[in-house]
């Protein structure tokens, strides 16, 4: 949880805030360097499938985001635009490959069985913080948003003494195991994420448009919030369903509340209803984006194999934001009720893969849970019957 938190909340400030003073937001050719991060993110995370399972992990996470700080400096400093870019991209690239060593990492510390509630733990803890991050970035100059990527950065070297290296071979003891599933398998669960990622990146876009002409900014700013603390509970709720009663439910049913939510969001004509709508968007956003950055790829993986899934799933994530924001202006363009019917067909058809994809979680654990659901609700009707009857 500690590095999670600076490392993603220095992504979102660097790649927007830090791009908007080197060319400028009105710049022609903003969105265009804004989506090449995106991409040159994805590629460094293709590659870094490569290699990452084979080095020193955590000492590739400290050289990231030491070398991440560095570079805000040079970008700083640099005399030219030019070189401020060469430098902001190279910045992608390593951004990239500690991402990945990142979820690696993460897939080292946890267990099947339990790798849903940790990382809802995570998102719950960093999803309702990061909109106080950006609030903060868009009130400070350039000097100052260096200076706070700088800070986000060598935030995370704090876990420095609590020896992040032991914790990682002592829980290998554990003999932890994964599985090397069907290429059909992993088909199964990457095509409702991909549909899932370029309907969050390009249409969502529309639709939250559409939604800021209908509402004040004072108004908007609140049902921001509002999503977001959503996003922080959905974290939670997807974690638990996942490891107490399988990934497949968990994932069905973020799919089906944003299918539900994007259904309003066509009809909503008042406060109330675009309230209720960001509230199940961000419910939605919480469970998919916790369940498939976290816990997919890694019930999918083994040792060797987990930085592939985690670097095909990120890839495919990072790859559609970059070509939301080579099309942002075009996207503003499209009706509220087009974007949202649209959504919500592409979201309820994106279900019928899980239908057809096998559990991941694994079934004697699954077994154990119900058999103890059961004998609590045989106690609980023995109780009230002792009650009852003397």
């Amino acid at each position: 949880m500690i590095p999670y938190f600076p490392f993603f909340a220095w992504y979102h400030v660097f790649s927007y805030y830090i791009l908007k003073f080197v060319v400028g937001e009105s710049s022609e050719t903003f969105s265009i360097y804004y989506a090449s991060f995106y991409f040159l993110v994805s590629f460094a995370l293709i590659l870094g499938s490569s290699f990452v399972h084979r080095i020193d992990k955590t000492s590739v996470t400290y050289a990231c985001h030491i070398l991440l700080s560095i570079g805000t400096i040079f970008i700083a400093l640099a005399p030219t635009r030019m070189l401020k870019l060469m430098i902001y991209f190279l910045s992608g690239v390593i951004f990239g490959i500690g991402l990945l060593t990142f979820f690696t990492i993460f897939w080292d510390l946890t267990v099947p069985e339990e790798r849903g509630r940790v990382a809802g733990l995570i998102g719950s803890f960093f999803l309702p913080i990061f909109p106080f991050i950006v609030i903060l970035a868009d009130n400070l100059d350039f000097f100052r948003i260096a200076a706070l990527c700088i800070i986000l950065n060598l935030g995370s070297l704090t876990i420095k003494p609590l020896n992040p290296k032991k914790i990682t071979m002592l829980t290998r003891k554990k003999d932890l195991k994964g599985y090397n599933p069907e290429k059909r398998t992993t088909l199964l669960y990457l095509v409702p994420w991909a549909i899932y990622s370029l309907i969050n990146a390009t249409l969502a876009k529309a639709v939250s448009f559409n939604v800021s002409q209908y509402v004040s900014p004072s108004s908007l700013m609140l049902l921001w919030h509002l999503q977001v603390i959503s996003g922080g509970l959905g974290a939670i709720i997807g974690g638990a369903i996942a490891d107490f009663f399988g990934r497949r439910y968990s994932l069905a049913l973020g799919l089906t509340l944003y299918g539900i939510s994007s259904a309003i969001s066509g009809l909503a004509k008042s406060y109330e209803m675009f309230s209720l709508m960001l509230i199940g968007t961000g419910l939605t956003w919480g469970i998919l984006l916790t369940l498939y950055l976290f816990v997919v790829w890694g019930d999918l993986g083994t040792t060797e194999t987990c930085t592939y899934g985690y670097s095909i799933g990120l890839a495919v994530f990072y790859s559609t934001a970059g070509v939301g924001s080579l099309f942002s202006t075009q996207l503003f363009q499209i009706p509220l009720v087009v974007a949202s019917i649209t959504n919500c067909l592409l979201i309820f058809l994106s279900n019928a893969p899980l239908i057809l994809a096998p559990e991941l979680l694994p079934s004697d654990f699954r077994e154990k849970i119900r058999l103890k659901l059961y004998i609590h609700l045989l106690r609980r009707k023995k109780l009230k019957y002792l009650s009852n009857h003397g």
